[in-house]
Order: structure tokens, then C-alpha cells, then sequence
């Protein structure tokens, strides 16, 4: 029988609704996923295929790998709309490649490494080695990690390889849904403006040439009057 392992999606795989806040504790939802950036990746844009749904996270199809002989990552995180984060999972490589030491930033406009270097992280942790299924849940001070619009995630060494690698990202905690709905209603609302103004451009674009072609048939008539 699997152990049911508290607050979060336990061993069993699922989501026990009188054990959180909301429809369900993953977090991906809110994620921005176009806007995930890495530092040092080796592929542009390969941090983004690492969050995916939970029940894809065993897929080796994807995957984020940092510059050779360099396994430092810096994964920039932002949310859609504010969010509370319980706990995280991370899938890393094998023969060494999975990150070991994790540090977590938040809510910084943009971060560097060096920025990273000169800041105390909101919390550190130093993450199993050879947890394949991503069944070990690292939960945060979770006082510390309220209002969180964008989440920095430092990698900051692994168990020994040239190249850190990570298959999955998992993310468990509260989103705000109903601002989450206020942006896409701005966001949809901002278009239709857009459309209407457009619109009433062209719209403005064919009275000007009704009127310019009044103005120019007009004289002719008051012409032919005078004879």
C-alpha cells in the first residue's frame, strides 16, 4: 500500500483534496512557461521542456543540460500570477549529472550568477542523488515563499559529472486562480481594443475618401450652375 506522504501528491500519485487549498497543489498552470530562461544551458530554450505535467515527468524525450565541464544552472521561473510554494521535485541525470545543491531566490527582476554569489538564498537544499520517479518531495520554509511572482533556482554543483542534467521540475503549492483570470481578462481585453481600433481606423480611412470624393464631385455641380 503506498504512503500517503502529507500536504503534497503522495507515493500513490494522487492528489487528496482535504490535504490543500484549491483545486490541486501543482503549480504548472501558473508557470510562464514561454518565459523560463536558464543561465549557462546548453541548448537555448531547454529549461522550458523540463515543466511538464506530472504524470509526463518520467519522459526522457527532454531535458536541460548545462555548458560542458561548467554543472552550474541558474533557472528563472515566472508565475502568471502570484503564487504560495510548498514544495518542489527535481529528476535529475544519472552517472553523476543530477544537481546536488539548490538554491532558491525569488521575486528578483533578474539574477545573475554573480548577482546569486553576493545574495543569501531564501533556502537552500541539498537534493538526493538517483531519485529517477521523482518521489521525494523537498518542501520549502513555506512562510518564506508567499507572493511569489518569480522563482530563481541555482544549481549550484552535481555529483561529480562535467554537465548537470534535469529531466523534470515539479513545483507544489497554491495559486491565486482568479488573478490568474484577471490577467487573461486584461490580456483579452487589451486585444479587443486592439481590434477595435483597428477597426475604427479603417473605418475613419473610408469616410475620409467619401468625403475627399464629395469635395472634388461638389465643385463640378455648383460649376454647371453657374451656366
Amino acid at each position: 500500500m503506498p504512503f500517503h506522504s502529507g500536504p503534497f501528491r503522495c507515493q500513490c500519485g494522487q492528489i487528496h483534496a482535504d490535504q490543500y487549498d484549491g483545486p490541486t497543489n501543482d503549480l504548472l498552470p501558473y508557470i510562464d512557461t514561454a518565459g523560463v530562461s536558464a543561465l549557462n544551458e546548453s541548448e537555448a530554450g531547454a529549461c522550458r521542456r523540463i515543466f511538464r505535467p506530472f504524470d509526463q515527468r518520467l519522459q526522457r524525450d527532454a531535458w536541460l543540460q548545462s555548458e560542458d565541464d561548467d554543472p552550474q544552472l541558474l533557472i528563472t521561473i515566472p508565475f502568471t500570477s502570484p503564487v504560495k510554494i510548498q514544495s518542489l521535485t527535481v529528476i535529475g541525470g544519472a552517472d553523476g549529472s543530477a544537481p546536488r545543491e539548490l538554491r532558491a531566490y525569488i521575486n528578483q527582476e533578474a539574477l545573475d550568477f554573480d548577482d546569486a554569489d553576493r545574495m543569501m538564498a531564501v533556502q537552500t537544499w541539498q537534493l538526493q542523488e538517483g531519485d529517477a520517479e521523482g518521489r521525494i518531495e523537498y518542501p520549502t520554509q513555506f512562510s518564506r515563499f508567499q507572493n511569489v511572482s518569480r522563482l530563481h533556482l541555482l544549481v549550484v554543483d552535481n555529483y561529480g559529472a562535467d554537465e548537470t542534467t534535469i529531466y523534470y521540475i515539479g513545483l507544489k503549492g497554491i495559486g491565486t486562480d482568479h488573478q490568474r483570470k484577471a490577467v487573461q481578462a486584461s490580456r483579452e481585453i487589451a486585444a479587443g481594443r486592439r481590434r477595435r481600433g483597428r477597426a475604427g481606423a479603417a473605418g475613419r480611412s473610408l469616410v475620409g475618401s467619401d468625403l475627399l470624393g464629395l469635395f472634388l464631385t461638389r465643385p463640378l455641380v455648383l460649376n454647371l450652375g453657374l451656366y
